[in-house]
């Protein structure tokens, strides 16, 4: 390392919410209903190794399935609004400043149940990417039929 340290703007791993786009790819009929998903560190974005960071925004009335990552731990924060997270087999209520962990292969989800958006700060570790964290739906899980 430099014994020099710059002062930048910008940087290959600074990330933005307003500068990341929207996961146009996941789908309501694929447990994403109405979210607003952005993966901001990952693999891919950053080059990270064994975590994601993520924002999600949930209008009213939106919802994530409840569903499990094999291999990873996840932490979901609300920054504002409030729902319902499903963690095992609790229901939990959260509001503004609230953080529910979820360990690995624990079913978990979240409904917004107020009347305005909730803006979540979420995020894995023990994987850098969505298909490194596995994603089973509940509904589509042959080990529990």
């Amino acid at each position: 390392m430099s014994e020099t340290i710059r002062r930048v703007s910008e940087h290959p791993m600074k990330k933005s919410f307003e500068g990341t786009p929207s996961d146009a790819a996941l789908r309501s009929e694929d447990g994403w209903v109405d979210m607003d998903v952005r993966w901001l560190v990952t693999r891919d974005s950053v080059g990270a190794e064994h975590s994601v960071f993520g924002i999600t925004v949930f209008p009213p009335g939106s919802k994530h399935d409840i569903h499990r990552h094999p291999n990873a731990e996840e932490f979901e924060y609300l920054v504002s609004g409030h729902g319902i997270a499903r963690v095992g087999d609790a229901d939990v209520e959260l509001g503004p400043g609230e953080v529910v962990f979820v360990p690995k292969n624990d079913y978990h989800g979240f409904e917004n149940t107020g009347d305005e958006p909730v803006f979540m700060i979420w995020g894995y570790a023990g994987a850098a990417s969505l298909d490194e964290a596995g994603y089973i739906r509940y509904v589509d899980d042959q080990s529990i039929i």
